[in-house]
C-alpha cells in the first residue's frame, strides 16, 4: 500500500495472467497519465464497482477513471486535486467518497462528474512531517453509515451519508491501514504491528482481536458475519471462522507482501500483491494457489463481486478478470 504499503512503490510493466482454472486475467488498460519527468507512468491504488456497469478507479497524482460500461471504456474525472487518493466506494451509482492524501475525504452525488471537499483533518500547529494525518481506507455498508481510518489509530464515522464525522475511540496509537464492514453494526479494522479491532456495535467500541503476529497488516475481506480473511507482510494470510475470536495462519507458496484481498462469494476469492503476485482460493480461503501473472509488478488494489473482478496496480494498469 502506498499511503502505508501500497503507497511506496514504484512500478514498470503490464501483465497478462492466465490462471489453470478455465478463466484469465485480462490487461483492459494502462493509463498513460505521467507522474514524474522520467516519463513514469502514475501507480493505480483502488478500484471499486457500484454495480455490474459503473466502476471507479483512483491512483497518483489525482487520477479518477470512470466506466459506465462494464470496464469497455475508462473516461477521465477531475476531483480537484493533483495528489495521491489511496481509496474510493461508492454506495450506489450516483454518490461516492475518495481519500485523498492530506487526510481529505470528497464526496460526489452525480457519479463523479463533480467531487466536493467534505472533510479535513487539520495537523497540529508546528507537526513534523512524519506527524502530518493520513487517511488509508473507508467503507460504507449502506447510504449514511460510513468509516476511515488512518495514521495514529484514528477511526472517524458518519452517520449523516459524509455530511459530518466523529472521531471514534480505537484504543491504540497504530497506523490503521484497512476498514471493512459486513452490515452496518459488524466490522473489523486492520493495522500495524499485527492490529486487528473489532466491532459489532457501529464502533462505538471496539475490542482488540488477537492476531498472533506483529506483522503489518494491510487489508481484510468478509464474505460473512463469521469468515474472514486478513492478509499482510511477508507472505501472512489469516482466516477466521468465528468473527475473529481466533485467527488461524493459513500456509502459502509465498513470502510477497500482500496488499489486498476479496471475495466474490464463499468460495472464490483472490489475493494480490508485490512483484506481480495474486493467489486464488475456490474453497473459502482455506487454501490458496500462485497464479504466474509473467510481470514483477506491485498490485494495490482489487475488487471483486458477482462478475466484476479487477485489479489495479504499479504503472497505470487495470486488469480484468475472466471466464473463458
Amino acid at each position: 500500500m502506498k499511503f502505508s504499503a501500497r503507497f511506496i512503490f514504484n512500478s514498470a510493466f503490464l501483465i497478462l495472467i492466465t490462471c489453470s482454472v478455465q478463466a484469465q486475467w485480462q490487461t483492459v488498460r494502462q493509463d498513460d497519465t505521467r507522474c514524474d519527468a522520467k516519463g513514469t507512468r502514475c501507480d493505480l491504488n483502488a478500484v471499486f464497482f457500484a454495480d455490474k456497469e459503473n466502476g471507479w478507479i483512483v491512483g497518483d497524482r489525482g487520477i479518477v477513471r470512470a466506466t459506465q460500461n462494464e470496464g469497455e471504456r475508462w473516461a477521465s474525472q477531475d476531483a480537484g486535486v493533483k495528489t495521491a487518493l489511496s481509496d474510493v466506494a461508492f454506495v450506489n451509482k450516483k454518490e461516492g467518497f475518495l481519500i485523498a492524501s492530506g487526510a481529505r475525504i470528497y464526496r460526489t452525488s452525480d457519479s463523479g462528474n463533480n467531487w466536493a471537499l467534505i472533510y479535513q483533518i487539520i495537523a497540529a500547529k508546528n507537526a513534523a512531517k512524519q506527524e502530518l494525518p493520513e487517511l488509508y481506507s473507508l467503507a460504507f455498508p449502506n447510504k449514511k453509515k460510513g468509516w476511515v481510518v488512518g495514521t495514529e489509530g484514528r477511526i472517524f464515522h458518519t452517520e449523516d451519508g459524509g455530511q459530518s464525522w466523529a472521531q471514534q475511540e480505537s484504543g491504540t496509537k497504530e497506523e490503521l491501514v484497512h476498514v471493512r464492514f459486513v452490515n452496518d453494526k459488524q466490522g473489523w479494522v486492520v493495522g500495524g504491528k499485527g492490529t486487528i479491532l473489532f466491532t459489532e456495535d457501529s464502533g462505538r467500541t471496539w475490542a482488540t482481536q488477537k492476531s498472533g503476529s506483529k506483522a503489518h497488516l494491510y487489508h481484510i475481506d468478509a464474505y460473512s458475519k463469521k469468515e474472514a480473511v486478513i492478509v499482510g507482510d511477508n507472505g501472512l494470510v489469516l482466516r477466521t471462522e468465528n468473527a475473529g475470536l481466533t485467527w488461524e495462519q493459513i500456509k502459502i507458496e509465498t513470502k510477497q507482501t500482500l496488499l489486498s484481498v476479496a471475495f466474490v462469494n464463499d468460495d472464490l476469492g483472490f489475493i494480490i500483491g508485490w512483484r506481480g503476485t495474486i493467489l486464488r482460493t475456490g474453497d473459502g480461503g482455506k487454501s490458496w494457489l500462485m497464479q504466474e501473472s509473467g510481470t514483477k509488478q506491485n498490485l494495490y488494489g482489487l475488487f471483486a463481486k458477482k462478475k466484476a473482478i479487477w485489479a489495479v496496480g504499479g504503472d497505470g494498469l487495470i486488469l480484468r478478470y475472466q471466464d473463458k
